[in-house]
């Protein structure tokens, strides 16, 4: 399948936030939200966009409500960034049905985990990932997540990849630690295979040290990443550490887990008024008490330095 001639050539590299995936108060799409959220991040600087992910609640989408999502997303994008679809899948043919259908709805690139309900071995790996990529024509981000898949890949197979599967174009690694499998990742494939820094970004200034082209942090973080892959770029590492160091505190606390990244994101949006709510679908983490003071009071200072 060929990528239609609307599409804008997938540039990928620099800060592509995960969309998180607004609903009503009805628990429906709320599309008009999502709109806002993009303008947002294209204000802040962001160099593509990504949804459908895990932390866009991709999971809890309908099929068809993953169609409205890519759709709108392409819309708002209207070609000033690329967009990237997560498709992937528990088997070959939902993710190649997905990964086929984001291509029609105008998608830059795909982004990939493997399936994990039956754990692959090597050459199911090697044929999934070969099938999205040739029959979606889009170039393809592997996403490494052991720490939640439980399936254990790494640079060695992805050279391997890159060989075989022409659309295979970059790896985002979220399983920790980082370092040393981007280092390997580059000493192996060079040019050939991109990285970017996944896991909320908490690696970033190590990932962008040993290669890395750029990140996929939470959407409300975007200015952060986006000012530190800046200052990283010009040359001046002191400050790109300065940002970061700011924003730690911060991105430690969303990423004790998925939902926390989730929660804070929407309300960081709803107190914005980009979000009408902050509704997650369920079944997802509550934040106790104790936790949606430290939320409010980290959302208090970040809405006084806006």
């Amino acid at each position: 399948m060929s990528q239609p001639d609307s599409a804008p050539p997938a540039r990928l590299a620099g800060c592509i936030p995960i969309l998180c995936t607004p609903f009503t108060e009805n628990g429906a799409l709320d599309l008009a939200s999502l709109e806002r959220q993009i303008e947002w991040l294209l204000e802040a600087g962001a160099t593509g966009l990504a949804c459908n992910a895990i932390a866009s609640e991709g999971y809890k989408l309908t099929e068809a409500e993953r169609d409205a999502v890519v759709a709108a997303t392409v819309a708002a994008a209207a070609g000033r960034v690329p967009v990237v679809v997560a498709a992937d899948g528990p088997g070959f043919e939902p993710a190649v049905d997905r990964a086929c259908r984001a291509a029609r709805a105008g998608a830059a690139a795909l982004m990939a985990l493997p399936p994990y309900f039956v754990k692959p071995d090597t050459a199911a790996l090697l044929e999934y990932y070969r099938r999205i990529g040739a029959e979606s024509g889009l170039p393809l981000i592997v996403q490494d997540a052991p720490q939640l898949t439980g399936v254990a890949m790494g640079p060695e197979l992805w050279a391997r990849m890159a060989e075989a599967i022409p659309e295979f174009v970059s790896v985002k690694v979220e399983g920790t630690p980082q370092g040393a499998t981007i280092s390997a990742v580059r000493q192996l494939c060079g040019d050939r295979l991109t990285v970017f820094c996944g896991w909320g970004g908490l690696s970033v200034l190590d990932a962008l040290e040993r290669g890395a082209v750029g990140s996929m942090p939470a959407p409300n973080l975007t200015r952060e990443f986006v000012a530190i892959q800046q200052r990283w770029d010009a040359g001046d590492r002191r400050a790109a550490e300065r940002v970061f160091a700011a924003a730690l505190p911060f991105v430690l606390w969303t990423m004790q887990s998925v939902d926390f990244s989730v929660a804070a994101a929407k309300e960081e949006f709803r107190r914005r008024g980009i979000f009408t709510t902050n509704l997650q679908r369920g079944p997802a983490l509550a934040l106790d008490a104790v936790s949606r003071g430290q939320l409010d009071r980290f959302l208090d200072a970040r809405l006084a330095a806006a």
